[in-house]
């Protein structure tokens, strides 16, 4: 049984594209939505720490090199830290995807003491104006909100592709996930012409690690 858990939050809306997609197509799977409240935090973090070993966890959400956040409300609930660095031995003999900023990071400091199977996180995914501008390089790149969207829209449907094909084969999801997103990098400067979409890609897949 896969394991989906996703922070509530306006930003991470689009994420439910994923889930659905695989609801679609049959995917059996249980979901732990962390909502921007205390007690949704504290009876997500039990349920995570009951789930069977063995699963496969997918996390959607936003994190930092040493932590992983739950939901958040923008006027009543600010977004805080949900797993730390020195609780994610939650996940031990598990494995685990994290569709988070910075979480590729988070894994590589935490590897030898989490004890997971194996773990697949990413570096920068931004999916805002606002995370475009924080960045120093990126901001520079007159990115478009046209670009983000689509960058969005390619997150959505080359991890939704690469995870139906990999629902029961975890040790290649990364391989399976590379192809596609290659595959959108040549349709972002052949077919789009945007050039910024394609180094979106690029950063995305480049910056992608196995554990």
């Amino acid at each position: 049984m896969i394991q989906i858990i996703i922070s509530i939050d306006p930003s991470t809306k689009f994420l439910f594209e994923i889930i659905e997609k695989l609801s679609s197509k049959g995917i059996e799977y249980n979901l732990t939505e962390i909502h921007p409240n205390e007690e949704s935090y504290r009876t997500s973090f039990e349920n995570i720490s009951n789930f069977d070993k063995n699963s496969i966890i997918l996390f959607f959400g936003h994190g930092q090199s040493n932590q992983l956040y739950g939901g958040e409300s923008p006027d009543s609930f600010t977004k805080k830290p949900f797993i730390r660095l020195n609780e994610m031995s939650i996940f031990q003999e598990q494995y685990l995807f994290l569709l988070a900023c910075d979480s590729a990071s988070l894994i590589k400091s935490s590897f030898r003491m989490s004890k997971i199977i194996k773990s697949i996180g990413f570096g920068a995914l931004p999916t805002s104006i606002e995370e475009i501008e924080n960045d120093k390089k990126l901001s520079l790149e007159g990115i478009s909100v046209q670009t983000i969207e689509d960058f969005k829209k390619t997150i959505v449907d080359t991890v939704s592709n690469a995870l139906l094909i990999s629902t029961k084969d975890f040790i290649h999801l990364k391989d399976y996930l590379i192809l596609l997103v290659d595959k959108k990098i040549n349709d972002a400067v052949l077919l789009k012409n945007d050039r910024n979409l394609a180094d979106l890609l690029y950063r995305m897949r480049n910056e992608m690690v196995v554990y």
